[in-house]
């Protein structure tokens, strides 16, 4: 019974099942890079957030439309028993062209982008067809309207701003006249009587606006057309509308979008707060391509297959070249393997991510390459190491690039990657020991 027992230590299955318990065991290291990662992650966010609320956050532009107070109206001859207060009148047609200039800012080793932007705003209003007019107000409680822009943050707001209606310039204020359209903006109050004989309004607006990651723009105009233009070669178009056409280079990029009443759930006009505009909002996002934190956790997670298939070639090895090796050997290049994931997250930080894989991928090759050649006195145990890992490494790199296919090219690698240990394997005796003692006997 003992000589079977001791037998089965000293067979190729035992050592096996040695071999899948320590790659097990190094899954719990690799588990805590994937911590490091998420952390490493979430204080690059913070450091971004904190620079965008130094600056301006994120601006939404919605706007420029009317608010006509209006207290109780009698429509027809009659009231219908609700009380409205403020219609709101939306333009008939809305031309947006802005420059956005970005900015990079950086706090330690992360980024963020920030923009200076100038833009302009034409179009004009259709008084005529509103069935609340400025001449038709009663029991009003004020002699104003107003005209209100909503800016979602109104810290990004420069000294260039202007604002003019029909040719004639006004001043800015603080604020809306109420948060039925938008919480945050600037408006102009407007008298009455200047417009009881008008038609229509037209408007000139010029914003010097300061923000951050992501400007979005409101389609409230019948009919909306919106030119946007700039530096940044990475944006990232979101929101309800993509562009109907766009450009996008090196020098940066240019967006055109056109968006008519009929592409959105809401009327020309309505009273309070009926309607909800900001779901059709569309925008860009100024994509700041630091994804490694991405590419480190994707590549983690490859971290077993690397474990189990490294400690199965040096097995195969040790069969098939009759050679030694001692587990404490593999224990010792499974954390190698660890120790790269640390190396890419920390130098992808510094010099990105492609740079610090080859530098990671070329260190960890080396040492494990001499290590298993000094370990074992045997170059051809180095150079098949060194070898092994060039190949997974390669194989992995090429899969984090291609992201779309990337569970395809996986599922590929891993299985010719099988077919082939299957097939190097498949004269392998597994008692060999056990086979050796009864011929002993």
């Amino acid at each position: 019974m003992s000589t079977h027992i001791g037998n089965f230590f000293r067979s190729p299955s035992f050592k096996f099942m040695l071999i899948g318990i320590l790659s097990l065991l190094l899954l719990i290291p690799a588990s805590m890079i994937r911590g490091l990662i998420r952390e490493r992650e979430t204080r690059n966010e913070k450091a971004r957030k904190e620079i965008s609320e130094s600056w301006s956050d994120a601006q939404t532009l919605t706007g420029p439309y009317l608010s006509i107070p209006t207290g109780a109206l009698d429509k027809g001859g009659r009231k219908d028993g609700i009380f409205k207060d403020t219609y709101h009148i939306l333009p008939e047609q809305l031309q947006i062209d802005g420059s956005v200039d970005p900015i990079e800012k950086k706090r330690g080793i992360f980024t963020a982008v920030v923009y200076d932007s100038r833009i302009t705003i034409t179009g004009f209003f259709n008084l005529a067809d509103t069935p609340v007019s400025v001449t038709s107000i009663k029991g009003s409680t004020s002699q104003l309207l107003y005209l209100c822009i909503g800016i979602s943050d109104l810290r990004g707001i420069g000294n260039g701003s202007s604002i003019m209606l029909n040719g004639k310039s006004f001043e800015m204020m603080p604020g809306v006249h109420n948060r039925d359209i938008t919480a945050t903006g600037i408006h102009v109050p407007l008298q009455i009587a200047e417009f009881t004989k008008m038609e229509k309004v037209e408007f000139s607006i010029v914003l010097d606006l300061k923000g951050s990651s992501e400007l979005f723009i409101t389609p409230i105009g019948k009919t909306t057309d919106v030119q946007l233009a700039s530096t940044w070669p990475d944006p990232s178009f979101t929101g309800n509308f993509l562009p109907v056409e766009k450009k996008i280079g090196p020098d940066g990029f240019e967006a055109t979008w056109g968006v008519n009443y009929l592409n959105r759930n809401y009327p020309q006009g309505w009273y309070d707060d009926a309607y909800a505009v900001d779901e059709s909002a569309f925008g860009v996002h100024f994509l700041v391509p630091v994804d490694h934190y991405q590419k480190s956790e994707r590549s983690v997670k490859y971290a077993f297959m690397f474990i189990a298939l490294s400690f199965l070639v040096f097995f195969l090895t040790e069969i098939i070249l009759k050679t030694r090796i001692h587990p404490i050997q593999y224990l010792l290049v499974g954390f190698a393997l660890i120790v790269f994931y640390t190396l890419l997250v920390s130098l992808s930080e510094q010099i990105g991510f492609n740079m610090a894989y080859l530098v990671s991928t070329l260190a960890t090759i080396l040492l494990v390459g001499f290590y298993m050649r000094s370990g074992t006195a045997s170059g051809k145990v180095g150079l098949i190491s060194g070898a092994l890992l060039l190949a997974l490494y390669g194989f992995l790199f090429t899969t984090l690039q291609l992201q779309e296919l990337s569970l395809l090219m996986g599922s590929i690698g891993l299985f010719i990657i099988l077919a082939v240990v299957m097939m190097v394997s498949r004269k392998i005796n597994w008692y060999k020991e056990e086979n050796n003692e009864g011929e002993s006997r």
